[in-house]
């Protein structure tokens, strides 16, 4: 359980942090901080979601796994969202996995009291029905570049949607991680990475990425970078 000292550390989650206070208040004594570690699995395919997850400064993937093994990112969960909105649509399942992709800390919470909150109405719910069609917005526009743009493109979006999840341009990020999210080989991770870092878009050294040109990093990113960053814009105007 958390104590009213942890306050500024959990509305570091924007969510959170867009709560009514009294509808904060209520939830408090049910939020539990949480530390993450690189690759911990959160929620299991098909399996009941016993817990939330609201990212502090970690960074959480949805991933679809095959019947073979093979993964591939649907969309990131940082501090703008919540994982395991399934149980908000009256099902405690999700056919994705949630693991730790930034290790870090979440704020963890039941879901049966998130579900019960919910189902109370007020501005978790309006602020929640929002968030599910941002992540929508967000996994649909994944599933269309990954089938549409090159791998520069798609690189390029993916650390931005990961710095923004974090609020921080150092990620902590191995090239075989990036390739799993990505659904590529690691050797096109780590042909494409090298390239931006030659042209200072990146520095890159041991697992430790740093954007160091923002602007022309956006340029190179396709437009579903636009896309998501103005849904998100959206749910927290």
């Amino acid at each position: 359980m958390t104590t009213y000292q942890d306050v500024p550390t959990l509305i570091q989650n924007r969510l959170l942090a867009k709560l009514a206070p009294d509808e904060l208040k209520r939830l408090h004594p049910h939020l539990e901080i949480v530390s993450l570690s690189l690759g911990q699995v959160l929620i299991l395919p098909n399996e009941p979601i016993s817990f939330v997850y609201f990212p502090i400064n970690s960074l959480l993937s949805a991933v679809t796994v095959m019947e073979d093994g093979s993964t591939v990112e649907a969309g990131c969960i940082g501090r703008e969202g919540m994982a395991g909105v399934s149980i908000l649509l009256d099902t405690n399942t999700t056919p994705m996995q949630i693991l730790a992709q930034i290790p870090g800390q979440a704020v963890r919470v039941k879901a049966s009291i998130i579900k019960q909150a919910f189902d109370t109405g007020g501005s978790l719910q309006k602020l929640l029905h929002r968030y599910i069609h941002t992540f929508i917005v967000l996994t649909s526009q994944s599933t269309a570049c990954n089938r549409l743009h090159h791998i520069e493109a798609r690189l390029s979006r993916w650390l931005l949607m990961s710095s923004d999840g974090i609020d921080s341009d150092s990620l902590a990020l191995t090239q075989e991680f990036m390739s799993t999210m990505l659904g590529v080989r690691r050797s096109g991770v780590s042909e494409t990475a090298s390239k931006l870092q030659s042209r200072g878009l990146i520095s890159y050294h041991r697992g430790q990425i740093q954007i160091v040109d923002r602007k022309s990093l956006e340029k190179t990113a396709c437009e579903c970078y636009g896309v998501v960053k103005a849904e998100y814009k959206r749910l927290f105007d």
